[in-house]
């Protein structure tokens, strides 16, 4: 996966009491609060002798080892060897720490050390989710496939007439398309059917490499998407929702969970992954293989900007 860029691995509700332990990026990583709210990341492992520190606790504002108790304030340094309190702390009593923001109620980890860029959910970014109003809802899941799997099918329109075709039937036929490059991020937008025609469907992506996008289906439904790498084979796949196909006045927020849920968890889970599943490449980021159609073309640019990022 890729390096110095920030990555979403879990939303700031998360974080509460307690350490948290996740996978992200390939690496086993321990997430906790200092007592004034600032987030902190770093391995999990004591460098002590190696134990999770994620199945420690918070004690007296430190980051506590489960094995030894020895304690870790927010920037990694070892605070306190409880067998020997009076000796000098080792200085390799370190924690391995990664550069951490929060965000859009999202926890960011940056894949680096030195972060340069700011985070890709940018202002821009937010105000063009939000610009058509109504009530969002969070939903996340995990997917044995790697990301780079749902990357390529968030701008695959012409996959659902076929993949969903009974869960969400559309018209089969791409008849307007088109999709263009900037820098980092890749615009796509897309037709499927005639004007009058059932099923008539209109949708735009935004996609900001390496892990970040951006849809509207038809103005029904829209949501921001983080697929973030846990290693080659899975990934953390998080979603913020909203719709306004269904609208009644003290209902919104039951709707859009329901119908987000419906999204997420069947067409998704019980339809999307198997496809996915099947797509077996040596090497997920080499889509040499491939037969690219004009309707793939947001596909050939992502993996234009992935190839980039990977010298």
């Amino acid at each position: 996966m890729l390096t110095d860029h920030w990555y979403a691995v879990t939303t700031s509700s998360e974080l509460g009491a307690k350490p948290v332990g996740l996978r992200r990026l390939a690496r086993d990583l321990v997430l906790w609060r200092t007592p004034d709210g600032q987030a902190c990341c770093a391995v999990d492992a004591c460098p002590h002798r190696g134990a999770a520190l994620s199945r420690g606790r918070l004690h007296k504002g430190c980051l506590e080892c489960p094995y030894h108790g020895l304690r870790f304030e927010g920037q990694g340094a070892c605070v306190a060897v409880p067998a020997h309190p009076d000796a000098a702390i080792p200085p390799a009593l370190h924690l391995s720490t990664l550069p951490v923001r929060e965000a859009h109620g999202l926890v960011w980890v940056f894949n680096g050390q030195d972060p340069k860029v700011d985070i890709p959910w940018d202002a821009a970014f937010e105000t063009a989710l939000k610009a058509e109003g109504g009530v969002f809802v969070d939903l996340s899941d995990h997917f044995d496939v790697s990301y780079l799997r749902v990357m390529e099918n968030l701008t695959d329109y012409h996959h659902v007439a076929h993949v969903h075709r009974r869960t969400a039937p559309v018209p089969a036929q791409v008849t307007a398309f088109s999709a263009r490059r900037d820098g980092l991020n890749v615009y796509v937008q897309g037709t499927l059917g005639k004007p009058g025609e059932r099923g008539h469907m209109k949708a735009s992506t935004h996609i900001v490499a390496p892990c970040l996008a951006q849809l509207d289906f038809g103005g029904l439904a829209r949501f921001a998407v983080c697929a973030t790498p846990i290693d080659a084979d899975n990934v953390w796949l998080f979603a913020r929702y909203s719709q306004t196909a269904l609208r009644f006045p003290g209902l919104e927020g039951l709707l859009t969970r329901l119908l987000g849920a419906f999204d997420y968890r069947l067409l998704q889970r019980r339809e999307d992954a198997p496809i996915w599943r099947s797509q077996r490449l040596p090497d997920p980021a080499d889509i040499g293989r491939y037969t690219l159609l004009p309707a793939d073309e947001g596909i050939r640019l992502y993996f234009e900007i992935h190839q980039e990022l990977s010298q």
